[in-house]
């Protein structure tokens, strides 16, 4: 069983940067200090013990993100995701699920047996978004030697979250890189 959590940016640290001239208007927004995003991906699951790992991993990922009860509650918006997430199921990939909510604070998007193909789809959507918190948790099971992801179609590791990153304009790398430290 695999966790990762992963991505908090903060937008302080890219504010002493002369703001270049934008390479794309889609990249070249300010993150919102407001604004949280949480995206959990559920690898494939064969057992009942899978799942409760899963379930154990992920409230532990959950938990474990630094947020203020001012700013977010996660108690609260997790209890809106619940009770009001739109869910979207694919008949080309028996099984797939993709739960969704967005609230004035967090916005939630919860992949349940993927493909390789949306779990790099909303990765990218996730680094992409304005929101300046961010978390990534990945569960499921993965292989013992190099820690990949296993999903429906193929694996999901951490050269190809890199390469969500390498595929970005180098506006977004700098703002994320600066971020970080």
């Amino acid at each position: 069983m695999a966790t990762v959590v992963v991505v908090e940016m903060d937008s302080e640290a890219s504010s002493s940067i002369p703001n270049p001239t934008p390479l794309s208007s889609s990249l070249s927004h300010r993150f919102l200090d407001s604004k949280f995003y949480l995206l959990v991906v559920i690898g494939e699951l064969v057992t009942d013990e899978h799942l409760r790992r899963a379930i154990a991993n992920i409230e532990r990922g959950i938990r474990s993100w630094d947020t203020s009860l001012i700013e977010c509650n996660l108690d609260q918006e997790l209890k809106l995701f619940v009770s009001r997430h739109s869910a979207r199921f694919y008949p080309e990939i028996q099984g797939q699920k993709i739960l969704h909510h967005r609230s004035d604070v967090l916005e939630t998007v919860v992949l349940i047996n993927p493909s390789e193909e949306a779990v790099s789809t909303e990765v990218r959507l996730m680094i992409t978004d304005a929101a300046r918190q961010k978390l990534l948790v990945l569960t499921g099971q993965c292989f013992g030697n190099t820690g990949e992801l296993i999903l429906q179609s193929g694996t999901f590791s951490f050269n190809n979250f890199i390469e969500i990153f390498a595929d970005q304009e180098p506006l977004f790398l700098l703002h994320f890189i600066i971020g970080k430290c």
